[in-house]
């Protein structure tokens, strides 16, 4: 007896090359306001040139520093900073660290804590912090 099987439609290679997933890819959910937040060019490149790559002679915590200072100078409604956070953060990063934002799921991130801790266990694991405790314990 023959089993009837369904056979998926025939597709070319031009078909395959044709992009499946979102158009927008965003690792970031940004949330959705009724207030209209107006991100003016300055802003992002002041951001920009301000950016994060994860090299050996970088510090993610002067890192995050500038950025707070910097979204705190443009004059946010302080209600609104969480949501500025999530809109800027990207713009901050480069290189490997950008690789990293991009490396989550689509709209995964849907905090700025919870961007905020990835980004910190990501760039300075628990192990780093652990071995530059006993460095500075162990120091002679």
């Amino acid at each position: 007896m023959v089993e009837d099987r369904i056979h998926p439609p025939r597709r070319t290679l031009g078909d395959y090359a044709l992009q499946q997933g979102p158009r927008h890819f965003s690792s970031i959910a940004v949330l959705a306001t009724t207030k209209t937040l107006k991100m003016k060019l300055a802003f992002l490149n002041l951001i920009s040139s301000h950016q994060f790559t994860r090299l050996d002679n970088e510090d993610l915590y002067t890192h995050l520093s500038t950025f707070y200072e910097l979204v705190g100078s443009m004059g946010f409604e302080e209600g609104d900073t969480k949501t500025v956070y999530l809109r800027l953060f990207p713009f901050s990063l480069a290189g490997k660290a950008k690789e990293w934002l991009k490396s989550h799921p689509n709209q995964s991130l849907k905090s700025w804590n919870d961007v905020e801790e990835k980004f910190l266990h990501r760039c300075f694991p628990i192990s780093c912090y652990v071995k530059v405790k006993y460095d500075i314990s162990s120091f002679r």
